[in-house]
């Protein structure tokens, strides 16, 4: 074959298979944002997955952990909205996160793990309650991670050496643990044509390198803001009971209700969904609402609270509490998420007469809901009640 046409045929060759290569669309996404921030919620990632119309999904787990059905407990997105809804539309999942070993982590943090929290969780940050203070926490669009503003300020965090060469392990963890999301993205994608379109849901900071990555590797990124708005129509279409229930509990019972952090916005929308729903639960809720808006005082909620739990049966549990695990007293939220639905009212109860400075009722409550506990519940129980209880 003489030269130029063997030239000829590499150029074709070069060119076919780029033209073959999938699109890419990566959502970068806030963790648990979806229960706080009305523009995010579940619905919204719903209806943006079905003006996607992805082949496939990748989502933010390893692939180890995902074939036993375990995540991150904080990912709502993932196992609770684009794992079970991919799943009820018959699109294709693929895990693409990477974790380094055991002996990796007890080398670099002087922890095994980096996902069992210590014995109480501290009030926010690492392995502590995940809670929202900051305005964009509440306010940003579902294409946040798009824009230039963002992306300019994960790049500079991405370049950014600390003072301390010893103490510049988290930063390049992650550089190394996204370089190896974008790698393992690399190889589900070359069991995909350019006739399909392959969605990414991942941690916002993620975004930029994998993009980069793929770019670089012949791959045509689509930005998720041009697949356009998603109006109200959309979210209504799209939004389930169980998403009503998961973002009133993380309002209402976690540490975003602590630190006086409630979103009104999409607690209401919760509510105006529920407008049929007669339950226990929606009652609870409807109470510990009133409460925070000043509708009801602690005596009236005391005597709201009583009523319904003698109405209760024992067979009632909440919707979604969010908890991993159940050796725990507490989700990854709520200090209180792995109580009983009973023992919750109980607990709120106890809440009512601390604020109305009756100890002798509030010890009895806090007894009452201790009953049938284990020493280890028990004694963080009692942590959680001396420090957050008020």
């Amino acid at each position: 074959m003489s030269k130029f046409l063997f030239s000829v045929f590499l150029f074709f060759l070069f060119f076919s298979v780029h033209a073959q290569k999938p699109k890419v669309v990566v959502l970068g996404v806030g963790h648990s944002t979806q229960l706080i921030n009305f523009d995010q919620q579940p619905a919204v990632i719903r209806a943006f997955i079905n003006k996607v119309d992805p082949a496939a999904i990748c989502i933010e787990r390893s692939p180890e952990e995902f074939s036993k059905n375990d995540f991150y407990e904080f990912t709502y997105e993932q196992q609770y909205v684009v794992v079970p809804y991919a799943k009820s539309i018959k699109k294709s999942l693929h895990p693409i996160d990477w974790l380094p070993e055991e002996m990796d982590m007890d080398l670099a943090f002087g922890i095994k793990n980096l996902e069992v929290p210590r014995f109480t969780r501290g009030n926010q940050g690492f392995l502590g309650f995940t809670v929202f203070t900051e305005k964009n926490d509440f306010e940003d669009g579902i294409y946040f991670a798009d824009s230039k503003v963002y992306s300019e300020q994960i790049e500079k965090w991405y370049t950014k050496h600390p003072s301390k060469t010893s103490s510049d392990f988290p930063r390049r963890l992650f550089l190394y643990r996204t370089f190896l999301q974008a790698k393992r993205i690399e190889k589900v994608l070359e069991n995909y044509s350019d006739k399909d379109t392959i969605l990414v849901v991942i941690g916002s900071f993620h975004k930029n390198d994998i993009e980069k990555h793929l770019m670089e590797s012949g791959y045509s990124i689509v930005q998720p803001s041009s697949f356009g708005e998603i109006n109200r129509q959309d979210i209504n279409e799209n939004f389930r009971p169980e998403d009503a229930y998961a973002i009133l509990s993380f309002n209402l019972l976690g540490m975003q209700s602590n630190l006086n952090k409630l979103n009104p916005k999409i607690i209401d929308h919760a509510f105006g969904h529920l407008q049929k729903d007669t339950s226990a639960e929606k009652e609870f809720f409807r109470i510990k609402y009133d409460l925070y808006l000043s509708k009801i005082t602690s005596k009236q909620a005391i005597a709201y609270y009583q009523k319904l739990l003698t109405n209760t049966d024992d067979a009632t549990a909440f919707t979604w509490n969010g908890v991993k695990d159940k050796s725990r007293i507490d989700s990854y939220f709520d200090l209180f998420g792995n109580l009983s639905f009973k023992k919750r009212i109980r607990l709120e109860i106890a809440r009512e007469f601390r604020k109305m400075a009756n100890e002798k009722m509030y010890r009895k409550e806090i007894e009452l809901l201790s009953e049938g506990m284990n020493d280890y519940k028990k004694q963080m129980l009692m942590v959680y009640v001396q420090k957050y209880l008020m």
